[in-house]
């Protein structure tokens, strides 16, 4: 038996994926998604800003903490810079947060709740800031650009030790349970289906 031999790694997809198994030499395998799914380009990714610029200053303002002074001052700065390669179309801090409030509805906002918890005699007031999960997992889902890194079919890792494949898990994906769950989860759209 040759050393490639082995090396050897089986990837057996879910039956309902209709995913041919695979196996590879232990070198080329990758953790992957099963198809890759090429994400189309954005060839202006920091819309709904005017310009890639903008939207730098305007990060830059965020994650430096600039108070409305100091950003009206950044933003005078570029102004001062800019030579006409990009429109600069900022005025004071407010254009900024506009953009941002725009920009903002792309993705499940945050909720601010207040939870109060009784402790020594006191009532703590702590706030709490969270995103509603299904709103959020839409948004990634529908982002091209994340959607490829998804698996949402359960598989079957196993190496080679030199007689047989010996089954691992290294992912949610390829556990028992995530398996199982998909057999469940057909059955029950199948039932869905005949019902309808």
């Amino acid at each position: 038996m040759t050393t490639t031999t082995l090396r050897m790694m089986l990837v057996e997809h879910h039956p309902s994926s209709a995913i041919e198994a695979e196996v590879y030499v232990f070198q080329d395998f990758k953790c992957r998604p099963a198809v890759s799914l090429e994400a189309p380009s954005n060839t202006e990714p920091w819309c709904p800003f005017h310009s890639r610029l903008e939207f730098e200053v305007a990060e830059l303002a965020l994650e430096a903490g600039l108070n409305n002074k100091q950003t009206d001052q950044l933003i005078k700065i570029c102004h001062c810079c800019a030579v006409g390669k990009e429109k600069f179309t900022f005025k004071n801090h407010k254009d900024i947060h506009v953009k941002w409030e725009v920009a903002s509805f792309r993705i499940t906002k945050f909720t601010k709740e207040v939870i109060s918890v009784p402790y020594d005699g006191k009532t703590w007031n702590f706030d709490l800031h969270y995103r509603d999960l299904w709103g959020l997992a839409s948004d990634l889902l529908g982002d091209p650009h994340i959607f490829a890194h998804f698996t949402f079919d359960a598989q079957r890792l196993s190496k080679f030790d030199g007689e047989t494949f010996v089954r691992f898990v290294d992912e949610p994906f390829t556990a028992q349970d995530f398996w199982d769950v998909q057999v469940c989860a057909n059955m029950v759209l199948l039932v869905l289906c005949l019902l309808e």
